[in-house]
């Protein structure tokens, strides 16, 4: 009536319990401790520190920059997926993501500082999700999850204060060129 312990499990039943284990992140998904999720996440800040630095020094559109930080760090992922065991399918996964975060990028570069701001929000829910607590933490590092969490976490937070304080604004109209009139009269 019951299976005792030790008789074994048949071999589709035992796929299907491994299956959802991965996507449950219960197998391949390497847990940080508290400690090491604040180091890393630390780390994240600390890299959106340096592209606050150059968005001051090289005096752009912050929202500008962090759309090229979201749109590389989709491409990462894909970097880490060529390391799975079903490389092409995880690498096609993760492309769904650069052209997810990369929409949102450029819709950023052609329109409205807010676009960024959603994909800077979005992102760590997609990292966390797939890469730290999904079938992804096979392959992605959980330090580097965390880490993307904390930069997307603080630049989405710059880009929210660059636009409510109207710097974002200022520094897209002074990028933009003069028109000038030719000629006489008006």
């Amino acid at each position: 009536m019951f299976e005792s312990a030790t008789a074994p499990i048949d071999p589709l039943r035992r796929r299907f319990i491994i299956s959802w284990a991965h996507a449950l992140g219960f197998i391949g998904c390497n847990m940080l401790t508290t400690t090491e999720i604040a180091i890393f996440l630390g780390l994240g800040v600390l890299f959106a520190g340096g592209l606050i630095i150059v968005s001051r020094w090289a005096e752009t559109r912050p929202a500008l920059l962090a759309a090229y930080a979201l749109i590389a760090a989709s491409f990462l992922f894909v970097g880490f997926a060529i390391r799975a065991e079903n490389a092409g399918t995880w690498i096609g996964f993760e492309m769904t993501g650069v052209a997810i975060f990369g929409t949102l990028a450029g819709l950023t570069i052609v329109g409205s500082a807010w676009f960024v701001v959603a994909g800077l929000a979005l992102h760590p829910v997609w990292a966390l999700y797939i890469h730290y607590f999904g079938a992804g933490a096979v392959f992605a590092p959980a330090p580097f999850v965390w880490a993307s969490v904390g930069f997307d976490i603080a630049a989405a937070l710059y880009v929210l204060f660059s636009i409510l304080s109207g710097g974002d604004k200022k520094k897209h109209q002074a990028i933009a060129p003069q028109r000038r009139r030719k000629g006489g009269g008006a």
